[in-house]
């Protein structure tokens, strides 16, 4: 099964600017490891880069981690077994999308544990296997490496099983001594590493298994508990959650154990919860483009139907098992095709016991040739029915056979079906007179129905007599949500590790649990403590120059400097822009008021300012193309030079839409740079803030510098930290995926530092394929457009070549060495044959689950975190692959999450303290804030380029996806259709247009 994204707010995490970044995309590799599921990719022996010494730079401290040490007895042998499923009476064997659901797969497992004997053994919903000792046949008794068996499972509300064929094959047998051992020994990192992986996704089997039975939900690697479940909004509570992962490191095998939290629906009438949500004017317009929305929204929701007519006083009636909502029923055929079926259109037939001894008369021919008239109960019909149509009533059957009976029905094309004698016998009866007479409950004839069952065999429900069941995941939360969940969730570091240490003995319960123990396994109770972790000093940033000699910044604390007087090159002047109001509320003397403060900021900072051109466009009936082109050429004809910049606010209302179309026409149509501003930042406490935003955001897309990395002007460059004087360019690669549910492409972006002081990025886009992480032959396109722009700037080319990756799993990392390093070695020989720059590839994870708490409060920032420079590259780390963990942000609340580094290859020949220190200093170079940022700047600008472009697919996919006049994308792996290329405006190639 393909694991939906995770949605959880992680307890206490803080971002770069202290918010939550939502992402489109999970690591589905990561979240099948840590939930021990196998993962299909095929790992060739490549050479990684090895670790050859550790850092030693910056003060030492000791930090606790989230980590417990496991001991295993180095004898236990671990069998892994592939498992099939197959319902009897299937033809074929199913793949995970057509076989049995997850919840049937492991009621099939727990059944098969049983019949194969008494001790505890491991699996997931994979289905995967995994045993301490080789599997026997339950009838042979004999050992065996395949087996098939078959499994009787309970069907729900019903009596009789369902039967299911299980083949198991033995696919992998490691000793867990052997593997371990192999791993410390050097000259044999591929077959080590992939041994190593298959054991470490058994053993993640293991610590699965007992949370997923026991959990109230799972989703993923995370396990939900409602203990100290909150309430953050009509509709959703909060429920905590954990996770586990099981990784190889200096100390041997270790356990990551982390907690977390999710937003579940509430288990209440359907009805409220679409009150809740704000749907209640949908459901009484009965608006037909409304209701798809909203049937759209309930599909695939769990509901238990419950009855209120059988309820005591108090109760809530009898209830069933839960059934999966397919929508909101709407008219296939007739005048009223395409409308919502309400409660008073819906009819249906009394099958009681009263029906069956209902007489029917009907006249018979008698043997002789004459006639007589009989009566027939219709139990009898059903019975004869039967024998016509092979014990199956429900299909039908030829005419001539029934005519005996009834000649009065006039069967249309020589057929009677069951439902025309049914309407024969007792006409249709409709739900709302039934409720009515039955039980006295009234029913409103105008609210819509949901359905759900089978297109041939439907049930129709009453909303408010659908309860949603308890345990669903809420993958979408809404602002309020969100702000509750971090609210309830941004746990500082001391607390939070109490949290984990609470989760990990009241909740996981792994030191307790029979399958882990089946296993020899033994857990530490107590976090491993980090000896040797280290805080860098933070680079040298120049602010400004005076008199010839550069002014450094004053830091408030690691990550953090106050920045005044003048940037260190601020842009010429902002002599042609303009202010473009779309926002009703926004009214004139705001505008005064910022053009204000604008005065203010850009005399501190160094830039002529000139008076922009204003206009209001809230009351407008054009379309905000034609709103935007026409303020275009007002900026144009009011100072007789192109428009360097439109500042926009904006406001709450279609927000997302109109700056998604603001971004598209202004980027791709037009060629002038934007920046939005949500108006309600000027009517606070923050405006000046706001406005110091807006300069910071001007003054990078034009071209200024903020601040100058020195530090960054000498390493990457020529002088201080590597290891000898080479000219070095620095990429940074994303792809960003759209939300789960959407038809909108991924996105593959390149960015590349341009100038040797960490400022200036150009960047490269294609749309591709969804769910596509590795790129091969666009790729190669987009290097070598940046590369030619290096040669221009620099005049000439890199002697290195230094790349930071995102998003890329541990099990991705020989397709990327396979794939990427070599598309980056096609290019530099199709530029010049005689041109072999070194490469050295970093891979970014930062969707981790690692956290370090200060063990001294003295070595803590104000909020109880780390200060920025935090770097570990002990204890916890792999004792022979080149990683680390740094942590180079100031997080503003909760506790701050490090990203972990793997240094794939390293022809540059980088020491540890070099490519630490490096990738510090790259984290201080967003152009945005004065601030330190969670990921070195190359890959949160390509993070920032690639959101940039899924906003100009800001339509249904299926609009995107055009016969004519497109470009097809070569990502390896995509689809087949052709998916338009939306490119920027020539005058954008060349700017930071993303900022």
């Amino acid at each position: 099964e393909r694991t939906p994204p995770i949605t959880e707010v992680d307890i206490g995490m803080a971002d770069d600017q202290g918010l939550k970044r939502p992402r489109a995309e999970e690591d589905q590799s990561e979240q099948k490891r840590a939930r021990g599921e196998e993962d299909t990719e095929t790992k060739a022996e490549m050479p990684f880069a090895i670790r050859k010494a550790r850092g030693g730079n910056g003060k030492h401290v000791k930090a606790l981690t989230n980590f417990y040490r496991l001991r295993m007895d180095h004898n236990v042998n671990v069998f892994q077994y592939e498992v099939i499923i197959k319902e009897q009476g299937a033809t074929e064997f199913e793949d995970d999308k057509l076989g049995p659901s997850k919840g049937v797969k492991l009621d099939v497992m727990k059944a098969l544990e049983k019949k194969l004997g008494s001790t505890p053994l491991a699996f997931n919903a994979a289905p995967t296997l995994v045993s301490p000792y080789k599997l026997k046949d339950p009838e042979s008794g004999n050992e065996v490496e395949e087996m098939s068996l078959v499994v009787d499972v309970p069907k729900p509300n019903e009596k009789r099983k369902r039967n299911f064929e299980v083949k198991l094959r033995l696919t992998k047998v490691d000793n867990v001594g052997e593997v371990l051992e192999e791993c410390q020994k050097s000259g044999s990192e591929g077959a080590a590493m992939n041994n190593l992986f298959h054991l470490l996704t058994s053993l993640n089997v293991v610590f699965h298994c007992g949370p997923l039975l026991r959990m109230i939900a799972s989703r993923g690697p995370w396990h939900y508990t409602r203990t100290d479940k909150v309430s953050i909004s009509k509709v959703s509570d909060l429920y905590r959650a954990f996770t586990q992962n099981v990784k190889f490191s200096d100390l041997g095998l270790v356990l990551n154990f982390n907690s977390g939290a999710g937003a579940f629906y509430k288990e209440e009438p359907l009805g409220v919860l679409l009150r809740g949500l704000g749907h209640s004017q949908a459901l009484a317009s009965g608006d037909r483009n409304l209701l798809q929305r909203v049937s759209k929204l309930l599909g695939g929701l769990k509901l238990k139907v419950y009855f209120p007519h059988t309820a005591k006083e108090g109760g809530k009636g009898k209830t069933r098992l839960p059934e999966t909502v397919k929508g909101i029923a709407f008219h296939e055929k007739g005048e009223r095709v395409g409308q919502p079926k309400t409660a008073g259109d819906v009819t249906f037939l009394k099958r009681d016991g009263e029906i069956l001894q209902k007489k029917l008369r009907y006249v018979a021919k008698n043997n002789n040739g004459g006639e007589r008239t009989e009566d027939i109960s219709f139990e009898a019909v059903m019975q004869s029915l039967a024998e016509l149509n092979d014990k199956n009533p429900y299909k039908t059957c030829p005419a001539e056979k029934v005519q005996q009976w009834f000649e009065s029905l006039n069967p249309k094309d020589g057929k009677v079906q069951i439902d025309d004698i049914l309407d024969k016998i007792c006409p249709p009866t409709r739900m709302t007179k039934y409720f009515q007479e039955t039980y006295g409950i009234e029913l409103r004839s105008d609210v819509p129905i949901i359905w759900t069952g089978t297109t041939k065999k439907p049930s129709f429900h009453y909303l408010d007599h659908a309860m949603v069941a308890a345990g669903q995941r809420k993958n979408k939360a809404d602002p309020d949500e969100t702000q509750g969940m971090i609210r309830n969730t941004s746990e500082k570091p001391k607390p939070r590790k109490d949290l984990i240490d609470r989760m990990f003995q009241n909740e996981a319960k792994f030191r307790d649990d029979p399958v882990v123990k089946s296993f020899k396994l033994e857990i530490h109770p107590q976090m491993i403590t980090i000896e040797n972790a280290r805080i860098l000093d933070p680079p040298r940033i120049e602010t400004e120059i005076k008199n010839n000699h550069p002014c450094y910044a004053q830091f408030r604390q690691p990550g953090e400097w106050d920045h005044r007087g003048s940037f260190f090159q601020p842009i010429e002047g902002l002599k042609s822009w303009g202010i473009l109001v779309t926002d009703r509320s926004f009214t004139e003397g705001m505008v005064t008021q910022f053009q204000t403060l604008m005065r203010q900021m850009c005399q501190e900072k160094g830039i002529d300012l000139r008076p922009p051109c204003v206009a209001n466009i809230a009351n407008s009936r054009n379309s905000l193309e034609e709103d935007l082109t026409g303020f275009g050429r007002m900026i144009f004809e009011n100072s007789n030079l192109p428009p360097q910049i439109i500042v926009v606010f904006k406001g709450p209302d279609n927000a997302q839409v109109a700056y998604s179309e603001i971004k598209r026409v202004c980027d791709c149509e037009l060629g002038i740079p934007t920046t939005c501003c949500n108006s309600k930042k000027l009517r606070g406490n923050f405006q000046l803030a706001a406005v110091k935003g807006v300069v910071l955001k001007i003054n990078a897309k034009l071209g200024g510098y903020t601040v100058r990395n020195s530090e960054m002007g000498h390493s990457v460059n020529w002088r201080v930290i590597l290891p000898w004087k080479v000219k070095t360019m620095v990429f940074g690669i994303d792809v960003s995926h759209p939300a789960p549910g959407s038809r909108q492409p991924s996105v593959f972006a390149i960015t590349a530092l341009m100038d040797r002081w960490g400022h200036r990025y150009l960047s490269r886009y294609k749309a591709q394929s969804r769910r596509v992480e590795v790129g091969t032959t666009d790729m190669e396109e987009m290097i070598e457009g940046l590369l030619q722009d290096f040669a221009k700037i620099t005049h000439g080319p890199p002697d290195s070549i230094l790349v930071y990756r995102d998003g890329v799993s541990d099990s991705q990392f020989d397709q990327v060495l396979a794939t990427e390093v070599q598309a980056f070695r096609n290019v530099a020989r199709k530029l010049d044959t005689a041109w072999k720059p070194t490469i050295t590839y970093v891979i970014s994870q930062k969707r981790n689950n690692t956290r370090f708490f200060p063990t001294n409060q003295q070595d803590a920032s104000r909020n109880g975190n780390f200060p920025a420079g935090l770097v570990v590259d002990t204890e916890i780390v792999n004792p022979r692959m080149f990683d680390f963990h740094l942590l180079s942000h100031s997080g503003l609340q909760g506790t701050s999450r490090p990203v972990y580094y793997h240094v794939l290859l390293n022809e540059g020949d980088y020491t540890p303290d070099a490519i630490q220190e490096l990738t510090y200093a790259l984290c201080y170079g967003y152009s945005r804030c004065t601030k330190s940022i969670g990921c070195v700047t190359p890959i949160y600008y390509a993070d920032k380029v690639a959101e940039r472009v899924r906003l100009y697919y800001g339509g249904d996919w299926d609009d995107l996806m055009s016969d004519t006049g497109t470009v097809q994308s070569n990502m390896s792996g995509g689809s087949d259709r052709l998916i338009e290329q939306k490119y920027i405006h020539e005058n954008l190639r060349m700017t930071m247009f993303f900022i």
